[in-house]
C-alpha cells in the first residue's frame, strides 16, 4: 500500500529526531487535542469544522489539511513546486 505524504513526513521527522514514528504521532495527537480545546479565536475558527463534526483529524490528515491551506494561500506564480 502506498504511504500518504503525511505518513512520509512523519517518518522523516522521526528519523531526523531519532525517535519512533509512534512517538511522533503520539506527540502530534497531543498537540491536536490541545489546539482543538484552545480558546483563541483564530484557533477556534480553524478547528470549528472538526469540533462540530465530532471527529478530529489524524496526524496524517492534519498534515494534509495544513499543506492544502498553505498551498492555496501561496501565489501560483513565483512558488516553486
Amino acid at each position: 500500500m502506498k504511504k500518504s505524504k503525511g505518513a512520509k513526513a512523519i517518518e522523516r521527522v522521526a528519523i531526523k529526531n531519532g525517535v519512533s514514528v509512534a512517538e511522533v504521532r503520539r506527540e502530534m495527537e497531543l498537540a491536536i487535542d490541545e489546539a482543538i480545546s484552545s480558546p483563541e479565536p483564530a484557533a477556534r475558527s480553524f478547528w470549528e469544522p472538526y469540533i462540530k463534526s465530532g471527529t478530529k483529524p489524524t496526524p496524517e490528515e492534519f498534515i494534509a489539511i495544513v499543506a492544502k491551506k498553505a498551498e492555496s494561500s501561496c501565489p501560483k506564480n513565483g512558488m516553486a513546486h
